[in-house]
């Protein structure tokens, strides 16, 4: 009776070992999830800053409607993209187009001057850090879920839950008075660690 005993435990112990386990892959998911939606929410305000930058700047250098155009279509092509690498490229894009406009800031002074394009200015600086502190933790967030994924017993539970591992978020650096974000190099050498998992 006693090694029946045993095996009945040893069951018991397995199967509340695998429960606990698949829930802590679906609880890192989550997490990935609620990670994105902030993630999202940053850059959706950025997009929504970007029509009144637009404005700022035709008010004061309509000549640079080349820019104004460039800017207006990553913004419109980053807001309908979908998926996350196609959400990538696109506000890379847009990035690229953002930094043009600063670039005209610096070099046109009725701009730099104007109360309402440093206005625009610092919210957007404000806006762009806090996509690269949601940035961070989205993929501080992968790299756990990531983890769990790829290790054991995560792969042979994935299957049950059909979990799969998810890939970084990256963003250019974007310029910040003068200088450059960190946060992309960094970013993409947890990015390298990840693929080499």
């Amino acid at each position: 009776m006693t090694p029946a005993y045993i095996a009945v435990g040893l069951g018991v112990a397995l199967l509340v070992w695998a429960v606990l386990a698949f829930n802590a892959i679906v609880v890192a998911h989550k997490r990935v999830r609620d990670a994105w939606n902030g993630l999202d929410a940053q850059l959706r305000r950025r997009h929504d800053l970007v029509p009144s930058l637009v404005e700022a700047i035709r008010a004061d250098a309509d000549h640079e409607s080349e820019a104004l155009r460039a800017l207006n279509e990553s913004r419109d092509s980053a807001a309908a993209a979908s998926g996350r690498r196609g959400r990538e490229g696109a506000e890379y894009q847009l990035s690229q187009a953002i930094m043009r406009v600063r670039d005209l800031g610096e070099n046109h002074p009725e701009l730099h001057t104007s109360e309402q394009f440093r206005r625009l200015q610092a919210r957007l600086q404000e806006i762009e850090g806090e996509i690269q502190y949601s940035r961070r933790i989205y993929n501080a967030n992968v790299q756990r879920y990531n983890a769990r994924v790829r290790g054991f017993p995560g792969t042979l539970l994935r299957r049950l839950g059909g979990f799969r591992a998810t890939v970084y978020f990256e963003l250019t650096p974007i310029r910040v008075n003068g200088g450059c974000a960190s946060e992309a190099a960094h970013g993409s050498e947890q990015g390298s660690r990840a693929a080499a998992a």
